[in-house]
């Protein structure tokens, strides 16, 4: 009498692009005869990404060309199945009609829009939309049986109707014209070129099952973990993933496979001798979203309250050395540039720090409450108001200015350098006056320095001067 035995197989549970594969095998429960096989072991269809195809079609009452956007039908119909934008993303390459757009926008259950706008032709109501999903499959499995210089078989499941079109199928994998089939050498076990042939096309045995074939010599051997893999990761020569036919989102397309042992290096013309069946279940993807706010910092300081303490007086800023006179320093509200003196210039600096994540960056401007003065006295803006800066180095001449340095600086209008090189301007009531700026994206904290610069003459009156300066940083988002 003969025994009735059960495997009960390893499951996988894998997780690609907003989705979940569950890659089962399943015993083929039978008795166990000497004429008959066994079940191969441990057998999973490991899915590079768990990303199903799209096969949707053009709704012309809100697509129109020369738009951007792009609305489908909500109704499934042969050959088209999905009804949601649930498995786009941003980024996506899609053929709609005959032409090829990205996906910049998710805007809908139902509309997303791509780039560039759509064509002439492509609008139309009823034109196709695909993404063609092309993971690479890597099947692994134990031995039942040291099976000598026989081959492997894997069957993946293929519409009946339009198996090898190029196109996504709402039934099994589009054979998509040439698969590559290649396995990795162990004892027992030395591999051939594989072969993959297209269901109906000398792959006939089951119905409506693409053949992956894989010969090899050698004695074979029991409980040997062997992996196939069908296809590539970059997606050449791999068959295209299904598209959805269920119209209720959640609930999980599943597909079957078959993993088989045969006793010849040609399977169609060989025994099988072990085999499993196995299924894969696929999900829409799932869309996971987060808001970034828009930011921008800037703190301004001195020498007195840097944390970071290179303004002090004596330091050394864009090659220009600060006051080190009596009463000369600086702090977040304030620059004291001391004793002015008819022989040397005076110079104290503070430091500003700017960090944005505005799309088009940010601009460091300059604006004053007038000269500086002491009553109708003034101390002159070198240029006023500011339009071309110049340089300020000619002791015994009354003259006063700012002189910016730091990486986003133009050091071509600026000068960058020590006292020959540096130029400066004097700030305006009503012109804002630009330091710096950075306007290709979003910038990490960054230090702007400013130098505060003044000479006197001999006719310059005594007194205290003073005005006040307002910076403003303006991000564009």
């Amino acid at each position: 009498m003969a025994t009735t035995h059960y495997n009960l197989l390893t499951s996988k549970l894998l997780f690609g692009f907003g989705a979940t594969i569950v890659c089962v095998g399943l015993s083929i429960i039978h008795p166990t005869h000497l004429v008959e096989g066994t079940n191969l072991t441990s057998v999973t269809d490991t899915l590079q990404s768990s990303r199903l195809s799209v096969a949707a079609r053009v709704n012309a009452t809100g697509t129109t060309v020369g738009s951007s956007s792009v609305l489908i039908k909500t109704s499934s119909s042969t050959p088209f199945f999905s009804t949601t934008t649930a498995n786009l993303k941003v980024g996506d390459s899609l053929v709609i009609g005959t032409g090829t757009y990205t996906v910049v926008g998710i805007n809908a259950v139902d509309k997303f829009s791509v780039s560039p706008v759509l064509a002439s032709g492509d609008a139309d109501d009823n034109d196709p939309i695909y993404l063609k999903s092309k993971p690479q499959h890597v099947v692994s499995f134990k031995t039942a049986s040291a099976v000598p210089n026989g081959s492997f078989r894997i069957l993946l499941p293929a519409d009946p109707t339009t198996p090898n079109n190029g196109d996504p199928d709402p039934d099994g994998f589009d054979f998509n014209t040439t698969v590559d089939v290649t396995a990795v050498d162990l004892t027992g076990y030395t591999f051939g070129s594989g072969v993959a042939t297209a269901t109906g096309v000398g792959c006939t045995t089951l119905a409506n099952y693409h053949c992956f074939d894989i010969p090899y010599t050698g004695s074979g051997a029991v409980s040997a973990t062997i992996v196939i893999k069908i296809g590539n990761t970059n997606g050449t020569n791999t068959p295209i993933a299904p598209a959805p036919s269920n119209t209720t989102l959640g609930i999980a397309e599943t597909y079957p496979f078959i993993v088989k042992n045969f006793d010849g290096t040609l399977p169609e013309s060989s025994t099988s001798i072990d085999s499993t069946a196995g299924r894969i279940a696929f999900l829409e993807g799932v869309r996971v979203t987060a808001t970034v706010d828009p930011i921008i910092s800037m703190t301004i300081c001195g020498d007195i309250d840097c944390v970071v303490q290179d303004v002090n007086p004596g330091d050394v800023v864009d090659s220009e050395t600060l006051s080190n006179n009596t009463g000369g320093t600086s702090s977040s509200t304030s620059v004291s540039l001391g004793g002015l003196d008819l022989a040397y210039p005076r110079l104290q600096a503070q430091k500003i720090s700017i960090a944005t994540n505005a799309s088009q960056g940010y601009v460091l401007t300059a604006l004053d409450d007038g000269d500086m003065r002491k009553g109708t006295d003034t101390i002159n803006d070198i240029v006023t108001p500011p339009t071309a800066p110049v340089l300020l180095n000619t002791v015994g001449t009354e003259e006063y200015g700012l002189h910016p340095s730091g990486s986003h600086v133009d050091s071509v209008t600026w000068g960058t350098g020590g006292a020959a090189l540096n130029k400066y301007s004097g700030t305006d009531t009503a012109t804002p006056l630009t330091l710096a700026s950075y306007i290709t994206g979003p910038t990490a904290l960054t230090n702007t320095y400013v130098i505060y610069k003044a000479n006197i003459s001999e006719v310059t009156a005594q007194g205290d001067y003073e005005h006040s300066i307002f910076y403003t940083a303006t991000s564009t988002f």
